[in-house]
C-alpha cells in the first residue's frame, strides 16, 4: 500500500495527551500544512489561532463540554465513542472538552456558503500532518457556541481576530499518551459505483 494512504487510514482521534509542549519546529510544520489547505476561490481568509496557554485551553474546553450537553444529564445524552480514547460522552467525569491538549487551534473563517468547507480542509490538513509527524490530534466542533460566550468573546478580542470571521472548529494537538487506538473497521456499502 502507498505510504501516504497507509498513514491516512491509520489516523485516529487522540484524546489522551502527554503533559509536555509540542516541539516548535513540528508545530510550525503542522500549521504550514493547514495554511496550504484549499479554500473556496483561493480566498485564504481563514485564521488559525494557536493557544498553548493551559488555563485558557482548560476554560475553553470546559465551555465546549458544557455546550455538548447544555446543562442536561450527560448519561441520558451520550453514546459510546471510544473505550481506548474516551470522549466526554464516554467518561462523564471528564470536565475538559479539550482533554488537556497542550495546543488548541481555533479556526476562524469568513462567513458564507463555503465557511465550513474551508475550515474542514484546514482541519484535515492539520490532522494528517500531525499524524505524519507522530503528533496526536482531535477535531472538536461546538466552536461557534463557545466563542459566543462572554469568555469566548473576550478571548477573540484579545487575539485580535477580525470581526467578520466566524469560529468554526478547534483542533487539539499534543504528543499521544499511551498506545495508538486499534484500527476500527469500515462499514460496508458506503461506495456506490454508477
Amino acid at each position: 500500500m502507498n505510504a501516504m494512504i497507509e498513514k491516512m487510514i491509520t489516523r485516529h482521534a487522540i484524546r489522551r495527551f502527554e503533559d509536555r509542549p509540542l516541539d516548535e519546529e513540528t508545530l510550525s510544520e503542522i500549521l504550514t500544512a493547514g495554511l496550504y489547505a484549499p479554500s473556496a476561490g483561493n480566498n485564504q481568509n481563514s485564521r488559525i489561532v494557536v493557544s498553548t496557554d493551559k488555563e485558557v485551553n482548560r476554560r475553553l474546553g470546559e465551555l465546549s463540554r458544557y455546550m455538548q450537553f447544555k446543562g442536561g444529564d450527560p448519561k441520558k445524552m451520550s453514546h459510546s465513542i471510544s473505550a481506548e480514547q474516551p470522549s466526554i460522552q464516554d467518561d462523564h467525569t471528564l470536565m475538559d472538552g479539550f482533554y488537556g491538549a497542550p495546543v488548541v487551534l481555533t479556526v476562524f473563517t469568513r462567513p458564507g456558503q463555503y465557511c465550513h468547507d474551508d475550515a474542514a480542509m484546514i482541519a484535515e490538513n492539520i490532522w494528517l500532518a500531525a499524524h505524519f509527524l507522530d503528533v496526536g490530534a482531535c477535531y472538536i466542533g461546538r466552536t461557534e457556541e463557545v466563542f459566543a460566550t462572554e469568555y469566548g468573546l473576550e478571548k477573540r478580542k484579545e487575539w485580535s481576530v477580525p470581526d467578520e470571521l466566524v469560529p468554526v472548529c478547534n483542533i487539539l494537538l499534543g504528543y499521544r499518551k499511551g498506545d495508538a487506538p486499534h484500527q476500527k473497521p469500515r462499514k460496508e456499502g458506503r461506495i456506490i459505483r454508477v
